[in-house]
């Protein structure tokens, strides 16, 4: 046998549990995945004593030629592909956490360590600093330097955009959920696009993909086509959903708050992008008064919060129809910081720049 085997073979002598899902994030394990750990560990255990395949098979009741599959480390339960894993991988207090899996639901890495909850904003960067970008990113579009680290403001503009207009869809499976993050945005703003490529650039730079799609088409209610953009399925954005944003699976960020404390005591530039993906999403400029805020939702506290510590005075109340909070600053420090991207430049981003340059 070879040497995965062999500690395979020393779990099975000591522990025949299921306690090792516990290692990975967002695991859970079924009825068949007893039953396949169960059969496995009695064939390894047999084979070990020199039992034929075809005497294994007779006393376990699986056939011959998957047994010879499994020998060959072919085919073998999706179970055993887990302990295999966490075999290999180290001991942690952290979980586990694979960034790709296959469309059967299987786990296929890389693995990074992430905590089951954020204490601080070293907790954060322990992550990022695990995470590859993908290849071919076009920096260049939006004048950004590759050669600077600019993961941890990617990731928080990405926390921005899903308390936002994004969509995140839970994609159920027997052992697990994994989420994807989708965006559409109207034609009517040909900026809108630069949004949306710009939202790929900091999940591709982060591990994720993410691609373009079709435009949707116009609606009944909506006079123009949509863009339309959508992730890959992963744990990691149900982790940040989950653990960053302080939300279940059942939870919507329309109108359920978010527990983001944590990033109150983060670099003033990571709050700052955090800020801008929001207003990307959610933002607004208002002429007649001179400001320019964010739809808050039920996050207005937190968010006013955050302006708190730049020494800015916001101001919150009640769109018209008196359903949705919003949060106000006024327009010059709408400018200073940003509140929107510079780089996107987005159509309210060149509309707060006409106004303070008039």
């Amino acid at each position: 046998m070879n040497e995965l085997d062999n500690k395979l073979l020393d779990y099975f002598n000591n522990n025949n549990s299921l306690t090792f899902v516990n290692r990975f994030w967002s695991l859970n394990y079924t009825q068949k995945d007893v039953k396949d750990i169960n059969k496995f560990s009695e064939f390894l255990l047999l084979k070990n004593k020199g039992i034929s395949l075809n005497k294994i098979s007779n006393k376990i009741g699986v056939s011959s030629s998957t047994l010879s599959k499994w020998s060959l480390n072919k085919g073998r339960p999706l179970i055993i592909r887990y302990l295999e894993s966490s075999i290999v991988l180290e001991t942690s207090e952290d979980k586990w956490l694979s960034i790709n899996s296959t469309r059967g639901g299987s786990f296929i890495g890389p693995w990074i360590k992430v905590p089951i909850k954020v204490k601080n904003y070293k907790d954060i960067l322990n992550v990022i600093d695990q995470l590859q970008p993908l290849k071919y990113i076009n920096y260049s579009r939006f004048n950004l330097d590759y050669k600077k680290d600019l993961k941890p403001l990617f990731f928080a503009y990405i926390l921005g955009m899903m308390i936002g207009d994004t969509s995140k869809t839970g994609i159920k499976r027997d052992r697990r959920i994994t989420m994807r993050i989708q965006l559409r945005l109207t034609t009517r703003y040909e900026s809108n696009e630069n949004v949306g490529e710009f939202l790929k650039l900091c999940l591709n730079s982060l591990s994720i993909r993410m691609n373009r799609g079709k435009d949707c088409p116009a609606g009944k209610m909506n006079t123009h086509p949509f863009y339309a953009w959508h992730s890959q399925c992963s744990c990691l954005i149900e982790w940040m959903f989950n653990v960053c944003l302080g939300l279940n699976n059942e939870e919507k960020t329309t109108y359920d708050s978010v527990k983001i404390d944590w990033i109150l005591n983060t670099p003033k530039e990571f709050m700052i992008w955090f800020l801008q993906g929001l207003a990307d999403s959610d933002g607004f400029v208002d002429i007649t008064t001179n400001r320019a805020g964010i739809i808050t939702g039920p996050n207005t506290k937190v968010i006013q919060k955050i302006f708190d510590n730049f020494g800015i005075k916001s101001f919150s109340s009640k769109l018209h129809h008196g359903t949705l909070d919003y949060v106000s600053i006024n327009l010059y420090n709408a400018n200073k910081l940003p509140l929107f991207i510079p780089y996107v430049k987005l159509y309210r981003y060149n509309l707060m720049k006409k106004i303070i340059n008039a």
